[in-house]
């Protein structure tokens, strides 16, 4: 392994100010637009200091429903570490335009990722193209998932507290589902009962023990919570994780129950800390 393949990432910076160097060029932000089916996504980057010379892993940080968890500590630690950290907001989402469905996040991340791995992205950021995350909490797990049985050359999926929206509606508990979406009220949309049907019209394509096959030798990470009660993991995703623990494969996978509850507010620096030694894992290094 070269000198510089072992200087991509730096676990050291995850939970410290990383101090700039005479000479490098500064860490910075910037400004997505991205075009997906129309209608304009917006959101950030955030770029790492001119110190990480090799190419870079990005992580695509997607958020949940609808979108107020932005996890923003979580992208700066993964940027200070050397990763190439987007943050995009879904149509409909927080002044991205068109309108909101569950679907609609799907096919957006498609658009994101297929968007960031251009030669043209890859070069402006220093990104490594074989070298992209997925990264979604909540809501955002489902973007994650679904998005990256597709993009079967995504590097890694990381799923944080991930929420299953067929489960309720495959279970006889459609009120319980109706109740979470209330939330939704402040995105841009057909309203909450266009959402629902989006769901409803998605739930066997959509349900976690579905995406086996398609990910069962797929770098992956799982996280859930003890005390989560909005996506709890025994529902949701452990029946997708029972399925992978058993699989023989060469691919690296990871599932840890935190001490915390949906939004894993008490555990921030673990979770990052999981993350960022997950995805070194990934690269070899």
């Amino acid at each position: 392994m070269s000198a510089n393949v072992k200087k991509r990432l730096r676990l050291e910076y995850l939970g410290k100010d990383k101090p700039n160097e005479p000479g490098v060029e500064a860490a910075g932000a910037d400004a997505l637009d991205i075009i997906s089916e129309g209608s304009h996504l917006y959101g950030s980057v955030l770029i790492p200091d001119g110190s990480y010379e090799a190419l870079r892993p990005c992580v695509i940080l997607i958020h949940g429903f609808p979108g107020t968890a932005r996890n923003d500590d979580l992208a700066q630690a993964l940027r200070r570490i050397g990763c190439v950290v987007l943050t995009p907001h879904h149509r409909g989402a927080w002044g991205s335009e068109g309108k909101y469905l569950i679907s609609n996040c799907v096919e957006d991340m498609v658009h994101i990722a297929e968007w960031v791995r251009s030669p043209e992205i890859c070069e402006k950021w220093k990104i490594d193209p074989d070298s992209i995350f997925l990264c979604g909490h909540s809501m955002g797990g489902n973007t994650a998932l679904q998005s990256g049985r597709r993009l079967q050359w995504v590097k890694g999926i990381i799923l944080m507290t991930p929420y299953d929206p067929s489960y309720y509606l495959l279970h006889g508990m459609e009120d319980t589902f109706r109740g979470l979406l209330t939330d939704g009220e402040i995105l841009h949309s057909d309203g909450l009962e266009a959402i629902y049907n989006d769901a409803d019209a998605h739930k066997e394509a959509y349900c976690y023990p579905e995406a086996f096959e398609e990910v069962k030798d797929r770098n992956l990470c799982i996280i859930d919570g003890a005390y989560d009660d909005i996506a709890p993991g025994k529902l949701m995703v452990m029946p997708l994780w029972n399925r992978l623990k058993v699989h023989q494969t060469t691919a690296v996978q990871k599932h840890k129950t935190f001490d915390c509850e949906h939004y894993m507010c008490n555990v921030r620096f673990q979770v990052v800390t999981y993350i960022g030694e997950f995805i070194k894992e990934v690269l070899g290094e």
